[in-house]
């Protein structure tokens, strides 16, 4: 056989080693651009998902800072109606207590049957302050409406007027306990309650927040009946008015 001329065989040779040498044709370019978009487009939702997270939290966040303030101010105020509560009680143990230090509400009647009488009323009086200093409010109030009722002439129902008074005070009703005070103060103006039954109006007044009808009570308690206790009293709520004033 007859060799092949070389020069044609190393042409060839290089030729096909160049074919295989040469760089893949590259990617188009509006390929390249839709890839980036698309990855643009992933970080965007991304991102709009944090931003709507961060708003979550920030807000979730603030109905924390809300709660814990409605919390701490119902806390509050728990406290303070718990220490006037307290304050009731202490103040109607005092008023009772003082009561007992007395030697007695009223002197005896002269005669038979008026000594019978004010013997009755003056049974019945002492049972329903036992009921009061009991804390049987419920049936202190009855047995003292009782006793107005049934005798409209004791030399008491001043004092069990007064009392009524003290018990929707210390419940906190405090319409009904300006009421009960000031039957004592228009009924009974020579009364020895009708300074604390003065007093007591304007304390109720206050805690109605009627502040105006709260010191003109306590206003006249000092003027009227200065050497009083009920005086003392009077002023130093009339000095935590002007100081809440400020």
């Amino acid at each position: 056989m007859r060799a092949l001329p070389l020069a044609p065989l190393l042409a060839l040779a290089l030729l096909a080693a160049g074919c295989s040498l040469t760089k893949p044709e590259e990617e188009p370019a509006y390929v390249k651009a839709t890839a980036v978009e698309g990855r643009v487009d992933r970080i965007e939702r991304q991102n709009a998902a944090l931003l709507d997270l961060q708003r979550q939290v920030e807000s979730l966040q603030a109905e924390m800072r809300r709660l814990r303030g409605d919390l701490e101010e119902a806390q509050h105020e728990a406290k303070a109606a718990k220490d006037q509560q307290r304050d009731l009680y202490a103040d109607l143990d005092r008023r009772l207590s003082a009561l007992d230090a007395r030697s007695g509400p009223v002197a005896a009647a002269a005669g038979g049957a008026a000594a019978a009488t004010a013997t009755s009323d003056r049974e019945a009086y002492q049972a329903a302050l036992e009921r009061l200093k009991g804390k049987d409010y419920a049936g202190a109030e009855k047995a003292l409406n009782e006793f107005v009722a049934g005798y409209p002439q004791s030399a008491l129902v001043d004092n069990a007027k007064y009392w009524l008074g003290e018990t929707y005070y210390v419940e906190k009703r405090y319409g009904e306990a300006i009421a009960s005070f000031e039957h004592v103060v228009r009924d009974h103006p020579d009364s020895r309650k009708v300074p604390d039954a003065l007093l007591k109006i304007g304390y109720s007044q206050y805690e109605l927040k009627r502040y105006r009808e709260a010191r003109e009570a306590l206003a006249r308690v000092v003027q009227k009946y200065p050497d009083t206790t009920a005086a003392a009293e009077a002023k130093e709520r009339l000095r935590r008015l002007d100081a809440e004033r400020h």
